[in-house]
C-alpha cells in the first residue's frame, strides 16, 4: 500500500523514478547537456520535457518530415503578439547551432520561470510581449547521417549514400541532406545564379533542381509565413563571422547595419562586406529579400577542418551569444510596434490576477509528508488553490499548452485527461464537462487550480484543517477504488462530481526514430 506522497518525495530528493522518463530528465536541473554530441533523438526528447516542465511557457509541433520520416520540430517560448525566428542545423555537421539554439531556449525559460533577469534583460516583459519560435534542426536526416553514418538509414539507400559522399563511409563532412542537397542553397533568392554548384547530389554544396524541392525548405518556408517574423537569425559554423545583408533596400539599410553593429558587440564575430553580387539560395537571403526585414546568419566557432566543432567549442560561443535571443526579441517587438501602434502589447498573455490581500497561504502535506515548499497552495475568494503540476506528474501525467486558448490539457494513459482554461471556470475531466469551484490562475510564473480538479483526477482525499490554513492530501489506496474525493474550503460544499471511466484521447505523436533510446 505504497502512498503516492513516499513518490513524490524521492521524486522531490532525485531519486530515479520509473513514472515519467522526461520528468526524471527535467526535475531540478538543466534538461539540455551541451557537452555530448547533440542528437536529434536527445533534441525530440528535450523538446518534450521542456515542454511538461514549462507548459505554460512553451509550446511545439512538427512543421513537416524529412525524406526518412523524422520531424522537423518548431519550438515558440513566449506569449506575444509579436514574433521573431532562430533556427540552426540547415548543414549536418553544424549541429551545435541545434545545442545553441535548445539551450537558449531552456536558459531563457527559466529566467522566466523564475522571475529574474538574464543578462540585464527584462525576461517576462520580453516574453511577454513576444514569442521567440525556434526550429533548432531544420536537417535532422543531414545531422543523423553525420553523427551516425549509413547504419541509421534503410539498407537499400546505403549505398548512394556513400556514393554521394565520394566513396567514403566516413561521413564526418557531410553538410547536406540525406538526399544529397544543400539546404542552405535551396531557397527561392537569387538561386539560378548560385555560385560553386555541384550539378549532382553530394555532400556538399549542390542545389538541388529547382528550388524549394526539399521537405526542410518547404516546412521551413511555410512555417516563416505562418508565423510572420520580425527579424530571423540562422546559426550556422564555422569562422565567427556575421552576414546580414544580401541585396539590402537602401531604405533598410541603416536599420539593419544598427542591428549588426549590436550583433557584433555582443558576439565579437567580424561582419561580412556586402557584396554587390553576392551567391544566394541561403535562408536569410530569402528571408531579406522576401519579407524586407532584418536577418543574421552568425557562423559560430573556429574552423576545425571539414568536420564538426568539437564539444570543447561551446561554451565560448555560449559566452557570445547568450544574450542574442532576447535581444533579438526586443528588438523585434519594436518593428512590430511600429506597425501595430494601438494593438494591446501581448494580449494573449495570461492575465496575473492583482494582489489580493483576501489570498492565505496554505501549509501542505501530502501522506503525512510535509511539501508546502514543493506544492505551493493558499486560499482566495474561499476557494483552495494549488500547483498543479507536482501532484499530477507522478500519476504519469504529460501537460500540453495551447497558447491560442490560453488552454492546458493535462493527460495519463492510467488516470484519463483533463482540459482547463485559465481565468476560466468550465472545464473538462475525461470527456465531461464541468465547472470549478475558481478559475485557473497563473500567478508568478505558475498555474493554479482548485484542489478539487486534483482531487477528480486522482482520487486525492482532501481535508483542511479547523484553523483553516493546511491542507491535508492522502492519496488513495492502491489496492482498492478511490473513495469519492473530498474538498473543504471555508464555504464550499464538499465535491461530489463522478469520475467517469477514462475515455481515448489524442496526444501528439512522435514518428519512430532510428536513435530512440539514446542518451
Amino acid at each position: 500500500m505504497k502512498k503516492i506522497g513516499y513518490l513524490m518525495l524521492t521524486f522531490i530528493l532525485f531519486v530515479p523514478t520509473l513514472l515519467l522518463q522526461n520528468v526524471a530528465e527535467a526535475a531540478n536541473h538543466t534538461v539540455v547537456n551541451p557537452s555530448v554530441t547533440y542528437t536529434y533523438a536527445a533534441m525530440t526528447r528535450h523538446i518534450q520535457s521542456l515542454a511538461q516542465k514549462y507548459p505554460d511557457l512553451i509550446q511545439y509541433k512538427s512543421i513537416g518530415k524529412t525524406k526518412y520520416g523524422r520531424d522537423i520540430w518548431a519550438v515558440g517560448l513566449g506569449h506575444g503578439q509579436a514574433t521573431v525566428f532562430i533556427n540552426g542545423s540547415h548543414h549536418a555537421r553544424e549541429w551545435m547551432t541545434t545545442t545553441i539554439n535548445m539551450y537558449m531556449l531552456e536558459q531563457y525559460a527559466i529566467a522566466y520561470s523564475a522571475n529574474r533577469p538574464f543578462e540585464g534583460y527584462n525576461t517576462r516583459q520580453i516574453l511577454d510581449r513576444t514569442t521567440i519560435w525556434f526550429v533548432p534542426m531544420v536537417n535532422p536526416d543531414g545531422v543523423t547521417l553525420q553523427q551516425k553514418g549509413t547504419g541509421a538509414f534503410p539498407a537499400s539507400v546505403r549505398q548512394a549514400l556513400v556514393q554521394m559522399n565520394g566513396g567514403s563511409t566516413n561521413f564526418k563532412r557531410w553538410k547536406a541532406n540525406a538526399q544529397g542537397i544543400d539546404p542552405n542553397r535551396q531557397y527561392d533568392a537569387y538561386w539560378r545564379t548560385i555560385e560553386d554548384n555541384i550539378p549532382y547530389p553530394f555532400w556538399k554544396n549542390h542545389k538541388g533542381t529547382s528550388a524549394v524541392q526539399t521537405a526542410e525548405n518547404q516546412a521551413t518556408t511555410s512555417f516563416t509565413y505562418e508565423i510572420d517574423p520580425e527579424i530571423a537569425v540562422s546559426y550556422h559554423s564555422a569562422g565567427r563571422i556575421l552576414y546580414w545583408n544580401f541585396h539590402t533596400l537602401p531604405q533598410n539599410l541603416s536599420r539593419d547595419q544598427r542591428l549588426s553593429n549590436i550583433f557584433t558587440s555582443f558576439t565579437g564575430y567580424r561582419q561580412v562586406r556586402p557584396n554587390n553580387n553576392p551567391s544566394g539560395g541561403g535562408y536569410t537571403d530569402w528571408f531579406i529579400t522576401t519579407f524586407g526585414r532584418p536577418a543574421f546568419t552568425p557562423e559560430i566557432g573556429i574552423k576545425t577542418g571539414e568536420t564538426n566543432l568539437p564539444l570543447s567549442a561551446f561554451n565560448e560561443e555560449w559566452r557570445r551569444n547568450k544574450k542574442v535571443g532576447l535581444w533579438i526579441a526586443q528588438e523585434g517587438y519594436s518593428l512590430w510596434l511600429k506597425k501595430n501602434p494601438t494593438t494591446p502589447a501581448s494580449p494573449t498573455t495570461p492575465t496575473q490576477p492583482p494582489a489580493n490581500p483576501l489570498r492565505r497561504s496554505l501549509n501542505v502535506t501530502l501522506d503525512g509528508i510535509n511539501v508546502k515548499k514543493e506544492i505551493p497552495a493558499f486560499v482566495q475568494n474561499k476557494v483552495a488553490y494549488i500547483s498543479y503540476k507536482p501532484l499530477l506528474t507522478p500519476y504519469g501525467f504529460a501537460f500540453f499548452w495551447d497558447q491560442a486558448n490560453q488552454k492546458i490539457t493535462a493527460t495519463s494513459s492510467a488516470s484519463g485527461t483533463a482540459t482547463f482554461t485559465l481565468n476560466q471556470t468550465a472545464a473538462e475531466i475525461n470527456g465531461v464537462s464541468t465547472i470549478l469551484q475558481g478559475a485557473p490562475i497563473h500567478l508568478d510564473g505558475t498555474v493554479y487550480v482548485p484542489i478539487s480538479l486534483i482531487s477528480q483526477v486522482t482520487g486525492i482525499a482532501i481535508t483542511m484543517n479547523d484553523k483553516g490554513d493546511t491542507l491535508t492530501l492522502t492519496s488513495p489506496d492502491t489496492t482498492t477504488p478511490s473513495p469519492a474525493a473530498e474538498i473543504i474550503t471555508e464555504d464550499a460544499n464538499p465535491s461530489s462530481t463522478p469520475i467517469p471511466e477514462p475515455s481515448p484521447t489524442e496526444q501528439p505523436t512522435v514518428a519512430p526514430d532510428p536513435d530512440a533510446g539514446e542518451s
